[in-house]
């Protein structure tokens, strides 16, 4: 089963004609969203249940983890990350009951590289999320150099995590491939950023913006369909998240490669047009 959607619900004009889009109108259009507002702080139980009570029962969240357990950010001194693990996951309990939790999302920073010391932090991760769906996100290429690519896959298995299969730039020697091999037959993550060489280092207050802004064409998304296609034989369920927000383009790619793939999303919620 392959589930669309994009990062965030509110930034997508193309579904609304509005400068912010509510999350009950998100969901007339896709069945999957990633919530990026938990990797900035932990949201509120009644926040979660006020996502709930905006989508269909089948609507699926990928909620990314806090910053402090992908170490944007040190771990306040008294903190502990077995505490703070649980609070989020008391937070997300509603979700998780529902069975509307897809999968967390750790994604790491470009700095987390291929060491004995990081490959420890990531038993760690696990070990305080040992019951959840985890998907692992890393943006240094050492761990899909010739020299540790086998021992990374292994690693992925043997943790049950799901190696996130990226899309990114293709002309930059410090872009991560895209892999696709399945690390977890249960469930399969693709993330499309976009291609944006020029944009994709940028840094400063516009580097987000620039990064992600990104129109896939009509050739690129038949090359990632097969890719997807691929996956699909192997894993019971895929995720593919649109993240090239920035130009808008997301929700427009986002449902062209739902047509390029033949699908149908049932149970979604009435649009606008059904309302009247």
């Amino acid at each position: 089963m392959i589930q669309i959607g994009c990062t965030s619900f509110k930034e997508h004009t193309y579904l609304t004609g509005k400068k912010e889009s509510s999350l009950f109108e998100y969901a007339a259009h896709f069945p999957l969203v990633e919530m990026d507002t938990s990797f900035y702080a932990i949201p509120k139980q009644d926040y979660v249940k006020e996502w709930l009570k905006q989508v269909p029962e089948n609507f699926q969240f990928i909620m990314k983890l806090p910053k402090v357990f992908t170490k944007h950010e040190n771990l306040a001194e008294g903190s502990s990350l077995d505490e703070l693990a649980q609070e989020f996951l008391e937070s997300l309990r509603p979700m998780i009951e529902q069975g509307q939790l897809f999968c967390l999302l750790a994604q790491f920073p470009p700095f987390f590289s291929c060491t004995r010391e990081n490959v420890d932090y990531l038993r760690k991760i696990r070990q305080i999320f040992p019951s959840v769906p985890l998907a692992v996100e890393l943006r240094n290429n050492s761990w899909y150099s010739a020299s540790f690519l086998e021992q990374t896959r292994a690693f992925m298995k043997e943790q049950h995590f799901s190696l996130v299969m990226v899309d990114e730039p293709k002309k930059l020697s410090s872009t991560i491939p895209l892999d696709d091999y399945v690390t977890n037959s249960e469930f399969t993550f693709f993330r499309f950023h976009g291609r944006n060489d020029a944009g994709w280092n940028a840094t400063g207050p516009d580097a987000k913006r620039l990064r992600t802004n990104y129109r896939y064409q009509k050739e690129e998304l038949e090359g990632l369909k097969e890719v997807v296609a691929e996956a699909e034989k192997q894993s019971k369920k895929i995720a593919v998240i649109f993240n090239n927000n920035a130009g808008g383009d997301a929700a427009e790619n986002a449902l062209q490669f739902k047509d390029l793939l033949q699908l149908d999303f049932d149970n979604l919620n009435p649009n606008q047009m059904e309302l009247f």
